[in-house]
């Protein structure tokens, strides 16, 4: 078996929201940028996440930790998806 972790459940359900929106923007609404947005800023917390989990489970020295986290929040920031700094905690 796979070692899988889950998102905390109140950004899971916010990505399980934003994604029941993609057929509107399929459908021609005009609420593609503000879904594509929301769907953005619930990916970096999932991606922020996932190195946090790694780091509480041991995957990853303080050091290494503090290392990917820094580095994909500088990521993030140069893509432009992350441009008003961490998202806010789940």
């Amino acid at each position: 078996m796979a070692d899988t972790w889950t998102l905390p459940a109140a950004l899971d359900a916010e990505i399980d929201e934003v994604l029941s929106l993609l057929p509107l923007v399929a459908a021609g609404m005009d609420v593609g940028d503000r879904v594509f947005d929301r769907l953005v800023e619930h990916l970096a917390q999932a991606a922020l996440h996932d190195v946090r989990v790694r780091f509480e489970r041991g995957e990853m020295s303080r050091s290494e930790y503090m290392t990917e986290l820094c580095q994909l929040v500088v990521t993030l920031q140069a893509h432009g998806l992350l441009a008003d700094g961490l998202p806010p905690s789940p």
